[in-house]
């Protein structure tokens, strides 16, 4: 039985936790998510060279670059550079690390299914403020990690993160033995891009990279754009507000986002959104995947990464709607109603 409830939680007050020099925000759990996602807000303050040495975890993990830089190892992939809006996709048990590379870096971390949460709440300590930590907050006691990570998914390979500061020697990775499934970086300016719905929607991520584990989608919407009701039967959706403002009808309540917003819509449950800004710019995880193979048949192939020209009818693909109904239907969307609140 699914206990998730559609939720928004707001950067500014989310949990807070100060651990090795950073402020880690817990924006979803496996409490609230019904176990399925978690995603952590973390801003490290340090940089010059802070993150964790070669481990592997048991879920899916994906990061995304908001602000600064990092390098990242996966794989036997070495030295891959992160910069603002890059994303990086680790499959289960791949082994990984990375350096953080300028101070105030800020990144998102994802996992599925969730669980890292709670290691990491395990060991941190609540945050008197919602802002990077003052020196001289201790570390965990080494048992403690040892005994969270072996019990939610962290393996350590050259050095046990959270224990072991970042140094040559312990960072570096290799490919994972019979893998079918593989580590990968992507920026929107790079991957395949569509013009739909009166947006640029770009996939970090596709259900082919991932498995079926998820699809990863950034969407650049102009001020006006409605999602109609709808409800999906078989997945679950994720939004989080890199910039502007939007409106979500989520059930029977409506609530307006901001930058720092995050947005969990579990299967099953009635929703809808609006933007109110002038653009908008959004990550939009579904899980599992698939979202993208329709978006490949709903939207126009965009030929510039820019949004569409308003009323531009070579940039606007004008699907039948049976075909969309049949495209949509194959993902477990339903549409629920012929006018939008939120109109």
């Amino acid at each position: 039985m699914v206990t998730a409830r559609a939720m928004i939680t707001h950067a500014d007050d989310a949990p807070a936790y100060w651990q090795i020099g950073n402020l880690w925000r817990t924006m979803a759990t496996g409490v609230q998510t019904d176990n399925v996602f978690t995603l952590l807000d973390q801003i490290v303050h340090s940089g010059g060279g802070g993150g964790p040495c070669t481990h592997t975890h048991t879920q899916d993990e994906g990061l995304y670059v908001v602000s600064g830089k990092c390098t990242f190892n996966a794989g036997g992939n070495d030295g891959l550079p992160a910069g603002p809006g890059t994303f990086v996709a680790i499959p289960r048990l791949t082994e990984h690390s990375f350096t953080v590379d300028e101070e105030d870096t800020q990144l998102l971390n994802f996992y599925l299914p969730a669980g890292f949460e709670v290691l990491l709440t395990g060991i941190a300590h609540p945050a008197d403020r919602n802002e990077p930590p003052p020196p001289g907050v201790p570390l965990p006691p080494p048992h403690l990690v040892r005994k969270l990570a072996s019990d939610y998914g962290q393996t350590a390979v050259l050095g046990m993160p959270f224990i072991d500061k970042a140094r040559p020697g312990i960072m570096s990775t290799r490919p994972t033995p019979g893998a079918t499934i593989f580590p990968f970086t992507a920026h929107a300016k790079g991957v395949p891009s569509y013009w739909y719905k009166d947006g640029l929607w770009s996939v970090l991520g596709s259900s082919k990279q991932t498995g079926e584990s998820y699809t990863m989608l950034q969407l650049n919407l102009r001020k006006g754009v409605i999602s109609s009701p709808h409800i999906y039967n078989d997945h679950d959706e994720v939004f989080y507000i890199l910039s502007g403002d939007c409106t979500f009808l989520l059930g029977d309540r409506i609530e307006r986002c901001s930058k720092g917003a995050l947005v969990f819509i579990p299967k099953g449950t009635p929703s809808s959104h609006r933007v109110d800004s002038e653009t908008a710019l959004m990550l939009n995880i579904h899980t599992p995947g698939g979202f993208d193979e329709a978006l490949e048949q709903l939207g126009q192939k965009a030929t510039e990464f820019r949004l569409p020209n308003i009323g531009d009818s070579a940039e606007v693909k004008q699907t039948d709607a049976r075909l969309r109904n049949m495209l949509l239907n194959g993902l477990g969307i339903k549409n629920i109603a012929v006018t939008d609140p939120l109109s």
